[in-house]
């Protein structure tokens, strides 16, 4: 059996394995291949951050061997037959936490497949990764440690997985990534001392009296020649991207959350998207469609559901001031939310009304009426815990549908979603008097109506900022 964990695992896929798959979820080899090679490291990431937190080791070794135990190579084919796929899903949303839905969405969009057949093949590639870590745990009868040590050299191999581009050999990294040396979780600002906070060692940012988390790894020393000296700058430059990759593999942040760069995104409307989501029904460009989605405009269109799902970005930690605390996307509605409110840089423009929505990317209603899917409870939940943190703040929400059908129909149904997020607002608290609704219909759309993908994306929610 190879040493080499990734590929050992990958070894479990077999050309008929993988074509067994295909036909399981209703995709082509190719992309079931590219979303193995995607989830495989990621699963190996997440493992091994739990690994390294308190009772780790002990963990890792149960799932593996229950994994083991269970038999699941011959049945990854069709793993959702089996007791073991509602298990692996509830361990991997363990894993992820609430960007569970965002990793799945990051596998289905790098090997352009349906949201559902990623989740599959995430709990597919689950599988596969505990039942290696078993078969090697029980053929060299290792104990909790020495599977953990042996996990840890593990470290370069599942980092040049996610990064495969990278030019270092696994080998190179190696030498440097086998002892751990412990380092103490970096220091977060006065204010945070007593929260309590996540058990990743990152960067804490200050930022309107709260502070975003950004992962990062542990380091171990330098080593004393130049030669391997530039080779470590090399390790710790690619471990530094595998834990901004964290559960979502590419994508590191390019600015610091907080700052004008990172403010701006596609999906928030601006002078040039005026037409996107304005609260003005007067407003001359409200009959011409804003700038057609383009690839900064990252997501995925789901056929099983009829909707667009968002890349949201590299997850980041958003702890508010009343300590409460948000695992989000950082092109997240509630980043940049967040970002608006508390920078004193950006300010609600008064005058030009087509200024400032910002596009809820997770909340959903059921085809043709004003009732809110299940999944769309936390990102509203999330909304209001960053409404609550700045009081002197009043939002309106825009509502919008796609142009089939009825245009009353429509404008109908875009007022009852506005006024039932609004509502939804309301029952975690926020008063009725700081928020605004209104339905605006088909009228201002923001993508070619003449798509299943761009009606999705017209089919929206909006929210902007009235009063700081």
């Amino acid at each position: 059996m190879k040493t080499n964990v990734v590929e050992a695992v990958k070894f479990c896929f077999t050309s008929k394995v993988i074509s067994h798959i295909s036909l399981a979820v209703d995709e082509s080899e190719r992309g079931v291949e590219k979303a193995l090679e995607k989830a495989i490291p990621l699963v190996l990431e997440s493992l091994m951050l739990r690994a390294e937190r308190t009772g780790g080791p002990e963990t890792l070794l149960d799932l593996a061997r229950e994994a083991y135990s269970a038999n699941l190579f011959p049945h990854l084919p069709h793993l959702e037959t089996t007791a073991w796929y509602a298990k692996g899903a509830s361990l991997m949303q363990g894993l992820a936490g609430d960007g569970y839905e965002g990793l799945i969405n990051r596998i289905a969009i790098v090997s352009s497949i349906r949201q559902s057949a990623g989740q599959s093949l995430l709990l597919v590639a689950a599988a596969a990764v505990l039942s290696v870590l078993g078969k090697y745990a029980a053929e060299n009868e290792l104990s909790q440690a020495e599977l953990m040590n042996w996990f840890r050299t593990q470290k370069a191999e599942i980092a040049m997985a996610l990064f495969p581009d990278m030019s270092r050999r696994p080998a190179d990294l190696n030498d440097h990534l086998t002892t751990q040396i412990p380092t103490p979780l970096t220091s977060r600002p006065a204010a945070m001392a007593r929260r309590a906070g996540p058990a990743e060692q990152g960067i804490w940012t200050p930022i309107g009296g709260g502070a975003t988390f950004t992962p990062q790894p542990e380091t171990s020393a330098p080593a004393t020649s130049p030669a391997s000296g530039f080779r470590w700058q090399w390790a710790v430059v690619l471990l530094l991207a595998v834990c901004l990759g964290y559960y979502f593999g590419h994508d590191q942040l390019t600015t610091i959350p907080g700052t004008a760069a990172a403010f701006a995104d596609p999906r928030m409307a601006t002078p040039a998207l005026a037409s996107a989501a304005t609260s003005s029904p007067t407003s001359s460009s409200a009959t011409t469609p804003a700038e057609a989605p383009t690839a900064s405009t990252t997501g995925i269109y789901d056929k099983d559901r009829d909707a667009y799902i968002y890349d949201t970005g590299q997850p980041i930690i958003l702890t508010l001031a009343n300590g409460t605390a948000q695992k989000v996307g950082a092109n997240s509605t509630e980043n940049r939310l967040y970002t608006f409110l508390s920078n004193p840089a950006f300010q609600v423009d008064s005058v030009n009304r087509t200024k400032g929505w910002i596009n809820f990317d997770r909340v959903y209603f059921d085809a043709g009426k004003a009732t809110l899917t299940s999944e769309s409870e936390q990102q509203l939940h999330n909304i209001a815990e960053v409404l609550k943190s700045f009081p002197n703040a009043k939002v309106k929400l825009g509502g919008y549908t796609d142009n089939t059908g009825d245009g009353a129909t429509n404008l109908q149904i875009s007022e009852q979603r506005a006024k039932t997020a609004a509502l939804a607002l309301v029952k975690q608290g926020i008063g009725f008097s700081r928020l605004q609704f209104k339905g605006y219909g088909a009228k201002y759309f923001v993508a070619d109506n003449t798509t299943l993908e761009g009606r999705a994306l017209n089919r929206r929610i909006s929210i902007r900022v009235v009063n700081k």
